[in-house]
């Protein structure tokens, strides 16, 4: 990609988020594509979803939190097929089997979590009850990214819708997010969307680079 400086006012933008935030005095562990939540530690967000297969306990959330936003901006909906994950970019569809009773299901990666113990997903109510594990709480389920030219279009087109209220919703918050569907604050953010596209929240380190991702997508 052609690179180009960063217009002046985008550093001094920078330059005031650090300061607000305390750059200094940030811990040395926070990743460079990532986030921190309070209590929980950081966590690097994979720059391609290509490959990705994991295997851990899912849940649910979202009991009286429609409307709320995640953590890409998006409005939570218990009846959409939406899942929370701690590393796959905003926008990635997964296969989702359900290791007990063999169920599957297809969900959209559009929220961060779940922060406890082995939980590889936090599913809305929808994605749950298709995989027969709503009443239980959670289940033993193993993930697999969809590679993105097995998407059909209208899963290519909710990625894409995504994306741009991520974006916008990133421009917003400049000193950090909070997504009240999960009840969580994310700081530090250099987030990234299943097309490659660099989110930058709260404290970033690859100003620059990241600053000018932002400004071409304004």
């Amino acid at each position: 990609m052609k690179r180009s400086f960063a217009p002046i006012g985008w550093i001094t933008f920078a330059a005031s988020i650090c300061a607000l935030s305390g750059c200094a005095s940030a811990p040395p562990q926070r990743p460079v594509n990532g986030y921190c939540v309070a209590a929980h530690g950081c966590y690097r967000v994979l720059a391609s979803a290509v490959g990705y297969a994991a295997t851990g306990t899912a849940s649910w959330y979202g009991t009286g939190d429609a409307g709320r936003p995640t953590a890409s901006g998006v409005p939570f909906d218990p009846n959409a097929m939406r899942i929370a994950n701690k590393v796959l970019p905003f926008g990635t569809w997964v296969k989702i089997r359900n290791l007990h009773n063999g169920r599957e299901a297809v969900a959209m990666v559009d929220d961060r979590g779940p922060f406890y113990g082995d939980r590889i997903i936090d599913a809305t109510p929808a994605v749950a009850r298709q995989l027969g594990y709503f009443l239980d709480g959670t289940a033993p389920v193993r993930i697999e990214a969809i590679p993105p030219g097995e998407l059909s279009a209208a899963q290519r087109q909710a990625a894409q819708t995504d994306e741009h209220v991520a974006v916008e919703y990133a421009r917003q918050h400049p000193h950090g997010l909070l997504a009240e569907a999960g009840h969580f604050a994310l700081r530090g953010v250099i987030d990234i969307t299943s097309t490659g596209f660099h989110l930058a929240v709260g404290v970033v380190w690859d100003t620059l680079e990241v600053g000018y991702d932002i400004l071409r997508h304004l």
